[in-house]
């Protein structure tokens, strides 16, 4: 079995303590791969100090919607000279937030279309973060010019939205709320949706899933989401565990890990 989470921030400060035992129990439970996120310009140095330690993790760089209005030209520049790193293998957590609406949205559209042409210039897909703005989100990417790739994270809207998604070449990526009660809605989404463009990730420290609501979200409970998905799916675990594996490492372009455990 080989599991991928596609989405969790070991960097944050909830895993100062611990983020080396996290990453063993997740290796342990048969996570292959993590995909760390950054936000901010501290964060995604962070994300790419923990890639050098541990060969099996890889770095998103990106500035959140919440922190748009950091994204200046200087900013830009060492973002791009972030993002040629090696380990780097995506532009995120980039997108649009007209929920909390920390930055203007304005800016916010444009820090977006920004990152989505240093995504372009570099060949490198995007880690879309998408929070009450699913209408001008899709705009913006209708109406980018480059050949975007990417990702939906934390995927939790309808079928329409999620076609909006699938029509441009995007991946969905499904979270912990696909275990929650109330989401039948994305239920229906995650049952329908293309096996060759789903992923699954944590979304860690957040979006626990149940049994285990209340506490830190760790990178193992993917495995809870990918149960869940292939129940609703009808298929075994293990189908869902290897599609998933393979379109991780098909959208960002995993080279194999060389280096072995210690």
């Amino acid at each position: 079995m080989r599991l991928v989470d596609s989405h969790c921030h070991l960097q944050a400060d909830r895993f100062d303590d611990d983020v080396d035992e996290v990453i063993a129990a997740a290796r342990e439970a048969g996570v292959e791969r993590i995909l760390v996120p950054g936000w901010n310009a501290w964060s995604c140095a962070a994300a790419l100090q923990l890639t050098e330690r541990q060969p099996w993790l890889d770095a998103a760089v990106g500035v959140h919607p919440h922190d748009a209005t950091d994204l200046t030209p200087e900013a830009l520049d060492s973002l791009r000279a972030l993002a040629t790193q090696p380990g780097v293998v995506a532009i995120g957590e980039i997108g649009l937030d007209y929920y909390r609406d920390l930055s203007p949205r304005e800016t916010q559209r444009q820090a977006l279309m920004t990152q989505c042409g240093l995504a372009s210039e570099l060949d490198l897909p995007v880690v879309l973060h998408n929070r009450d703005s699913h209408a001008d989100l899709i705009e913006l990417l209708r109406a980018h010019d480059g050949g975007l790739r990417g990702v939906f994270h934390c995927f939790i809207g309808d079928q329409a939205m999620a076609r909006d998604a699938l029509d441009l070449g995007f991946y969905l990526s499904f979270a912990g709320p696909l275990t929650y009660p109330q989401n039948e809605t994305l239920r229906e989404v995650a049952a329908w949706a293309p096996e060759d463009r789903i992923l699954v990730e944590t979304d860690s420290p957040y979006l626990t899933p149940p049994p285990y609501r209340g506490k830190r979200n760790e990178p193992k409970h993917v495995a809870i989401v990918a149960q869940r998905l292939a129940e609703l799916r009808n298929v075994s675990f293990e189908r869902i565990a290897e599609m998933t594996t393979q379109n991780a490492e098909t959208l960002f372009r995993l080279a194999p890990v060389l280096a072995e455990e210690e």
